[in-house]
């Protein structure tokens, strides 16, 4: 896994190619590459899972 350190605003359980960060309702995620965008998850780890799954779509 890419230290977290070396990739700003990307955090070590985001999956690859995606942004998962915590908004006022929930957690969300975004596609880097075309911005698309899932959520409002109640945890990050909801989150991450449902990013994964896009990912592998």
């Amino acid at each position: 896994m890419t230290d977290a350190w070396e990739r700003p605003g990307h955090g070590p359980s985001d999956p690859e190619g995606y942004l998962v960060e915590q908004t006022p309702e929930g957690y969300r995620w975004t596609c880097r590459a075309d911005g698309r965008t899932g959520g409002p998850f109640a945890s990050r780890d909801e989150a991450v899972l449902a990013a994964e799954a896009d990912r592998d779509a």
